[in-house]
C-alpha cells in the first residue's frame, strides 16, 4: 500500500479525537504498537509536517557509552561513607562447574 508521497504503507487506518481532560486524545489501535513494540507510558514526539500532517515518533533514548557508565559508577561509589557498615565476603562453595 501507497500514500501520495511515494512512501509505503505498513498499516492504516483512522481515529477519533476524543476529549481527555483539557487536551484531545487519540486511541493506538494495539496492532500498530505491537509492530512498533510499543507499551503504555511510551513518550512519543508529536510534530506537525510543513504539510499539515501529524507525525507521532517513538522517542528513541541514546545508549550510554562505557565511559559515562563508568562515570556513573564512580559517582555511586565515591557516595559511600567510610564507616558504613560492610558484611564479609561470603563463600557459596561451588556449585556446577565453575571455574575459579
Amino acid at each position: 500500500m501507497e500514500n501520495n508521497k511515494g512512501k509505503e504503507w505498513i498499516l492504516m487506518t483512522t481515529a477519533t479525537l476524543s476529549k481527555w481532560g483539557n487536551s484531545s486524545a487519540v486511541r493506538i489501535p494495539n496492532q500498530f504498537l505491537k509492530l512498533l513494540n510499543l507499551e503504555e507510558g511510551a513518550e512519543l514526539q508529536i510534530m506537525v509536517t510543513a504539510d499539515n500532517e501529524i507525525l507521532l515518533r517513538p522517542v528513541v533514548k541514546p545508549q550510554e557509552t562505557n565511559e559515562e557508565l563508568r562515570n556513573h559508577l564512580t559517582t555511586l561509589l565515591s557516595k559511600i561513607k567510610p564507616n558504613s557498615p560492610r558484611h564479609e565476603e561470603i563463600d557459596f562453595g561451588v556449585e556446577g562447574d565453575e571455574l575459579i
